[in-house]
């Protein structure tokens, strides 16, 4: 069996996550306190009380830190993963995961990264709209006539996340639905993202990177930006700026993976949201696991055991 960890991305915030993980299990509790220390901010209000999540700064930072130390519980238990990936946000987890980063490393990372995507455009000016039933050409085409309408998130065959500006997304969103799609709705988020809405950004935050001290990784790793994995020798700095203003190609990800003979996802982190996009693409034969909190991770692991997981 090949085993990937998958790793959500912001917007996969859930209250109270990881409350539960904290006071029952000394190795979740180590790392999160390390990440809260690297992100030099409370992570235990934000987390727990959801208090302060306002800002993408302390999301990111949050979703990095419980998905992290719910890793670090699977790490401890000797699960592990042939193949490591992440939606956007959850790349440095996967980053992380695989030793690129060290865990305080990334969540201080992922606050700045937060902290300047939310300026990369006045407030109330940008947004993200989800477009379902509509291939990734048909989205292209019906598009064009908007210059500041981009593709941020490529997810799956018919599943396409829009970046641009509130006017022009509005536009695209009726073109799109009298085009077919099944659903286009507007997101809750304070601006796009993934899109040359980000090219001044992606300057600013190549500043942030220029000091930081890459490791090598331990097994694959794959890029957002290149829909592939990191090749030997990796310019991490280059893929993750460029990751902030190019499209996010998860779908290619996934495809890759299969056909590298991945098996088996195991989700970790809040939300599920990637595991609810696999059932929709693979058959039985695929195992999809999601592990967030203390029930579903005792329910994995009790799968492990019993080797069904």
């Amino acid at each position: 069996m090949k085993t990937a960890f998958l790793f959500p991305g912001q917007g996969s915030q859930t209250p109270g996550m990881g409350a539960d993980l904290y006071l029952t299990y000394g190795r979740y509790r180590e790392a999160f306190d390390r990440c809260e220390a690297g992100a030099n901010i409370d992570l235990k209000q934000a987390c727990f009380k959801g208090e302060g999540m306002d800002g993408s700064d302390v999301i990111q930072a949050a979703i990095y830190t419980h998905s992290l130390a719910t890793l670090r519980l699977l790490e401890a238990a000797g699960v592990q993963a042939d193949v490591l990936a992440g939606l956007s946000l959850g790349e440095y987890t996967a980053l992380a995961a695989s030793g690129v980063l060290l865990d305080a490393q990334g969540a201080s990372l992922v606050r700045r990264r937060g902290a300047v995507m939310d300026g990369a455009v006045p407030p109330g000016t940008g947004g993200m709209l989800s477009v379902v039933g509509l291939t990734l050409e048909q989205v292209e085409s019906t598009i064009v006539p908007f210059a500041n309408v981009f593709v941020a998130n490529h997810l799956s065959e018919t599943q396409i996340t829009l970046g641009g500006l509130l006017g022009e997304l509005a536009e695209a969103k009726a073109a799109l639905e009298a085009a077919g799609a099944r659903m286009a709705v507007m997101l809750a988020m304070k601006g796009p993202s993934h899109c040359p809405l980000l090219n001044l950004a992606a300057e600013r935050f190549s500043a942030e990177l220029a000091g930081e001290i890459f490791g090598e990784p331990s097994g694959v790793v794959y890029s957002n930006a290149l829909g592939a994995p990191y090749p030997i020798g990796a310019d991490y700095r280059a893929l993750l700026c460029a990751q902030m203003n190019t499209r996010v190609r998860w779908h290619d990800c996934i495809e890759g993976m299969l056909a590298g003979g991945v098996t088996r996802f195991v989700e970790i982190g809040p939300g599920g949201v990637l595991t609810k996009m696999l059932k929709r693409r693979v058959g039985r034969d695929i195992a999809l696991f999601s592990v967030q909190d203390e029930a579903s991770l005792k329910a994995f692991l009790r799968a492990e055991k019993e080797g069904g997981a």
